[in-house]
């Protein structure tokens, strides 16, 4: 499978601090790397929902891996 990158400007699940999915954080802080076909349980609005990492909502906080 690919991986999809997402810029820590994306308000998606990738970059979201309630997200419990596999990803790998850029040594810059500016983005996310995660699997195609990633899933990660919410902790945020959609508490315990599993949440693809291109899904969004508006409780989106971003990941504390993602700074700068």
């Amino acid at each position: 499978m690919g991986a999809c990158q997402y810029s820590k400007a994306w308000k998606n699940c990738a970059t979201c601090a309630h997200w419990g999915g596999k990803r790998q954080a850029a040594e810059d802080g500016n983005s996310v790397t995660v699997d195609n076909a990633a899933i990660g349980v919410c902790n945020g609005f959609w508490q315990g929902s599993r949440k693809y990492a291109n899904d969004k909502c508006s409780e989106w906080g971003m990941w504390d891996a993602l700074s700068g």
